[in-house]
């Protein structure tokens, strides 16, 4: 493998040193948009735009190497019935680093991932890449978000659904790791994020670590959503989505009609929780309470905001916005008291 490419990462919070960003189409890709509606895509793809740049631009401060998309034809990323698929602007959606393995779970036609280019360098270098096929591979159906690295340990949160679909994946990272299921079906790096060894933020939607985390301190944020829902529920949002500032509602029925996948539902999103760890000194975060702030700080740690605007439309925070690929440090073992290698499942 080239020397200056690597794939590696173990945890979330280990030393970062390459990152893919998402980021949302071109304003050439508004002809694929009704016209009626090309003016809020162009709107909202400026305002995401500028906050890309904002991040990229504090990645590289700290000497961080960033990969985007490389966008082709629109062509790409059209569906069967010639609507554009929801941009990548959340690799964290489907894409996951384990061990030296990049693994990606394709959400365009043909195997298109956006990143075309950036995977055939890896390749050549030497570097594992395994673009998935949901159709054969049962590794595309785990939900790369609800999956928590932490050295030996992972912590995989699925649908009851489809546990059956991935429990191959499941025994065979069982052979390796200690492997904590749960089955809420929730995006765990919208609930916690492990910040350092020892150390948790957690929102208001968990509060049991004691077996899963032992001994690990946990700071519990405030609930920002309640404000956020009332403004929803007032301005016609569908209790969906909503970019702060910017009386949008009147575009509802593209959003539900055109673009209904591309949203989640952000009444309900504690976006201080989805933050990109740098490393022990650093990390990159959204502020809606002051509090987190003054927390990270206290721990020495220095609190690198960014103000994703359309947060609220993409309903993805900074940790979504990215996916490491390369941070610097071996596989720990931060509870060499806890057992063999196997699956524990936990409520």
């Amino acid at each position: 493998m080239s020397n200056d490419i690597k794939i590696s990462s173990h945890t979330g919070f280990q030393p970062l040193k390459e990152v893919w960003v998402g980021n949302v189409y071109p304003e050439s890709f508004a002809q694929a948009v009704p016209l009626a509606q090309q003016d809020i895509f162009c709107k909202i793809s400026e305002i995401t735009q500028q906050d890309i740049k904002k991040l990229v631009k504090c990645l590289e401060n700290l000497n961080i190497k960033t990969r985007l998309p490389d966008f082709g034809s629109v062509d790409l990323y059209l569906d069967y019935n010639d609507n554009l698929i929801k941009p990548p602007i959340t690799p964290r959606d489907w894409a996951i680093t384990l061990d030296d393995h990049l693994y990606i779970t394709p959400q365009y036609l043909n195997q298109n991932t956006g990143f075309e280019s950036t995977i055939e360098e890896y390749r050549s270098a030497g570097a594992k890449v395994t673009v998935l096929d949901r159709s054969c591979d049962p590794l595309a159906w785990v939900n790369f978000p609800s999956v928590v690295r932490v050295g030996k340990d992972l912590f995989v949160d699925t649908n009851p659904n489809i546990l059956k679909k991935i429990q191959p994946i499941l025994e065979s990272w069982a052979n390796t790791y200690r492997v904590h299921v749960g089955q809420t079906g929730d995006h765990s790096d919208g609930i916690f994020c492990p910040i350092a060894s020892g150390h948790i933020f957690s929102t208001h939607y968990r509060t049991g670590y004691a077996d899963t985390f032992p001994g690990w301190e946990i700071f519990c944020l405030n609930d920002t959503t309640i404000k956020r829902q009332q403004y929803i529920g007032h301005n016609g949002y569908h209790g969906k989505w909503w970019i702060a500032g910017m009386q949008y509602a009147h575009f509802n029925d593209f959003v539900f009609d055109t673009a209904k996948k591309w949203i989640g539902s952000a009444c309900e999103t504690v976006f201080e929780v989805n933050m990109l760890v740098v490393d022990e000194k650093n990390i990159i975060c959204i502020a809606e309470d002051d509090a987190a702030c003054r927390k990270l700080e206290s721990l020495g740690i220095t609190p690198h905001v960014i103000d994703f605007k359309t947060r609220g439309f993409w309903d993805g925070g900074i940790h979504c916005l990215t996916c490491d690929i390369y941070r610097i440090g071996n596989q720990l073992d931060y509870w060499p008291g806890r057992g063999l290698p196997g699956i524990y499942y936990y409520q």
